[in-house]
């Protein structure tokens, strides 16, 4: 009598593991086809999206040594993605939606507005860069506090006058020379 229970047992088991086997490759198959309208709707949508011109608002960024940010927009027809993002190998792209990309682009200099207006200065001790010359008072960006009492007297006079920014290399001089006599060294990473 326990034989014929047992069998029975095993039976039952047996038939709800084929079912449960059966009913997962149904739910696979199912599974497959939706998959399969929706990438065909995708394309078919994706198809027609491409046969109209799209139209995008492009904003470009460019990002300077001294973190100014210049930034212009403009809108774009496109015809072609792949001639799209030719026009902008070199970039990269940092925020998208339906109406805009934006993209950055780092430059490996300092920005037209610092070589223009920008002056090196003491503020309170503090090396700092000064829109105009440092008696106006209008700081831009300070860097580091500076040990005055090393300096030389032509130093000072040249600091409270205002060393005028022109170019890359002077900026990165300036910074390099002036870091030297800060009274807490920096660790470079």
């Amino acid at each position: 009598m326990k034989s014929k229970f047992q069998l029975f047992v095993f039976a039952i088991l047996l038939f709800l593991a084929g079912f449960s086997t059966h009913a997962a490759i149904v739910k696979e198959n199912e599974s497959a086809d939706d998959l399969e309208d929706k990438t065909t709707e995708v394309t078919n949508s994706t198809q027609v999206v491409a046969n109209e011109p799209l139209q995008l608002t492009v904003t470009l960024q460019k990002q300077y040594l001294d973190g100014k940010i210049e930034e212009s927009s403009e809108e774009q027809t496109i015809y072609a993605m792949e001639d799209f993002w030719s026009m902008y190998e070199g970039w990269q792209l940092v925020d998208q939606n339906q109406e805009e990309m934006v993209f950055r682009q780092q430059v490996d200099d300092i920005s037209p507005y610092l070589k223009k207006s920008g002056y090196f200065g003491l503020q309170n001790s503090m090396l700092s860069i000064f829109e105009g010359e440092p008696i106006h008072q209008q700081v831009i960006q300070s860097f580091y506090q500076i040990d005055t009492e090393t300096l030389e007297s032509r130093q000072i006079e040249a600091l409270e006058k205002g060393i005028q920014i022109e170019s890359k290399e002077k900026y990165l001089q300036v910074l390099e020379m002036y870091r030297d006599l800060s009274p807490t060294k920096q660790v470079q990473g």
